[in-house]
């Protein structure tokens, strides 16, 4: 009896024995797959982000979804990628922040195929002043550029001590964005518009969007509070590597 229980006692220890050994080892993979799995993860961010930033000229963040990375580097494909970055330089526009869409991106002999992209861009009222005054020359001495939500106008303040206010509507067009001028103010005081086209020459009130990388397309631009919002899509295309 002494000797069963001795034995049932010592096959109990090396059951625990195995079994912890076997949770270890259980362990130790995971914890070494997670590793491995961050790091395909951070080296596919870094290799897309740098595709991207040379154009937008600004770091950017990648995220590729729930599904491990490993796997989709295995077959090759990449069922949602996401992209966001702050400060972006975009066409006429700078410091535009950015969240951007891409689905079913497939690598290729020379690059990447992207199924579908949707971006939305903001662009704060410091961008859209940084633009003013690069499609003016610098010319009206521009002090700053607000938005009316309500109205949606974009006014821009200009002139000594910026008293005077220029109004214009955004439009959004097939390939890109006219800004169609309304009123124009001295203090309070609306300028006659063959006045106002004196004072304000013939300074561009347009901003091309055509020819956008993976084929994007202006779709909705709405006057907000902070600025204006831009939504471009883009079908199928291939990307150059």
């Amino acid at each position: 009896m002494t000797l069963f229980r001795r034995g049932r006692a010592l096959r109990g220890r090396t059951s625990r024995r195995a079994r912890l050994i076997t949770l270890g080892v259980v362990g130790a993979v995971l914890v070494t797959g997670g590793a491995v799995e961050l790091v395909a993860r951070n080296r596919a961010a870094d290799r897309l982000a740098d595709r991207m930033e040379e154009r937008l000229h600004t770091g950017l963040d990648v995220g590729f979804g729930p599904t491990p990375v490993m796997l989709q580097l295995a077959r090759g494909t990449f069922p949602k990628v996401e992209v966001d970055g702050e400060g972006a330089t975009f066409r006429r526009f700078s410091g535009v922040d950015l969240h951007a869409e891409l689905a079913d991106v497939v690598r290729t002999g020379d690059g990447l195929s992207v199924a579908d992209t949707q971006v939305s861009a903001e662009l704060t009222d410091a961008a859209l002043a940084d633009a003013v005054v690069t499609m003016t020359g610098g010319a009206l001495n521009i002090s700053a550029v607000t938005t009316d939500q309500e109205t949606g106008e974009m006014v821009v303040q200009a002139g000594p001590a910026g008293r005077i206010s220029i109004g214009f509507r955004p439009v959004l067009e097939e390939e890109g964005i006219r800004f169609e001028r309304s009123a124009v103010r001295i203090g309070e005081r609306v300028v006659p518009d063959a006045l106002a086209d004196q004072l304000l020459g013939d300074a561009p009130q347009e901003v091309d969007l055509s020819g956008l990388p993976l084929d994007l397309e202006p779709e909705q631009l709405d006057v907000t509070a902070n600025g204006l919002r831009l939504e471009l899509a883009g079908g199928r295309t291939t990307v150059k590597a």
